[in-house]
């Protein structure tokens, strides 16, 4: 079995649902608990609380990546549970910023480890760059190569060095979750800055015989071109995938577009809402 119910997300519409711009899923696979993502505060422990989820019984965090809308909230969760263990890409670490106009304003993680057991305890860090295997038919993607033509690289993103220099960030520190259920696999991705075509192509290579069976993602399609807009979801509808679930930065005008364009495959989820993606 696997389910899935959203924490924190940009809309909410249930009542004591609260929402925030940010991203938080749980995910239960049989026996094991996954919180992906945290949102950019404590809402999502709040939420979860209303909704009767006991974050405690988490067996693992796992972080798309290194933006305080999905990373925020982790001080909060390792307030209320004290075993898990926090995954996050080695170049996750970076201060980083929206426009060389607003260097004042770090968009990057907004806190800093700590090694006396208070906050984010360094030894709860598991820092990856590849593919892991964290449980039975668990998986993290690792980096995600960037070989699709229409899909350009971020813009506008930039990041300290730790030296002093300002480079363009593309934001390689982004992965995604992967599971594996009896008909397929699942892919779960925070912001999909790698482009959700080469999200997907990545999954599809590291699994080459597996059908993908859902997609519950950012996507960051708000911005993008009318073209690429079409070649994204021309391609996704040639896979024929059972659920398409887009959250956060997507956008809600093209969340609009996709769900007329996909019919009944693609769903729409906003804070507090539950599905199962497979019994």
């Amino acid at each position: 079995m696997i389910k899935i119910c959203l924490l924190s997300e940009n809309y909410s519409r249930k009542r004591y649902m609260k929402g925030e711009h940010g991203l938080s899923l749980w995910i239960q696979k049989d026996d094991k608990n996954i919180l992906f993502d945290t949102g950019q505060s404590d809402l999502f422990s709040q939420n979860a609380q209303q909704l009767g989820i006991d974050l405690s019984e988490a067996d693992m965090l796992v972080l798309s990546h290194g933006h305080y809308d999905h990373t925020g909230g982790v001080p909060e969760f390792c307030s209320v549970n004290q075993k898990a263990p926090i995954y996050i890409n080695q170049n996750a670490f970076h201060k980083r910023y929206n426009g060389k106009n607003d260097l004042g304003n770090n968009i990057g993680i907004p806190w800093v480890e700590q090694k006396d057991g208070k906050g984010v305890p360094s030894e709860r860090l598991i820092r990856n760059k590849d593919k892991v295997d964290l449980s039975e038919g668990i998986f993290l993607s690792g980096q995600i190569p960037r070989n699709v033509s229409f899909e350009e690289a971020p813009k506008n993103f930039y990041m300290d060095d730790g030296k002093g220099n300002l480079l363009i960030d593309i934001i390689m520190d982004e992965q995604m979750l992967v599971i594996k259920g009896s008909k397929g696999m699942h892919i779960f991705s925070g912001c999909s800055h790698a482009g959700i075509v080469n999200c997907v192509e990545h999954v599809k290579s590291l699994f080459p015989k597996d059908k993908i069976i859902s997609l519950t993602a950012g996507m960051h399609l708000e911005t993008v071109s009318e073209t690429r807009l079409q070649k994204t979801m021309q391609y996704l509808l040639e896979l024929d995938i059972e659920a398409i679930i887009p959250l956060h930065c997507t956008g809600m005008m093209t969340i609009c577009k996709m769900m007329q364009f996909f019919k009944g495959c693609c769903k729409r989820m906003t804070v507090g809402d539950q599905m199962i993606l497979e019994e």
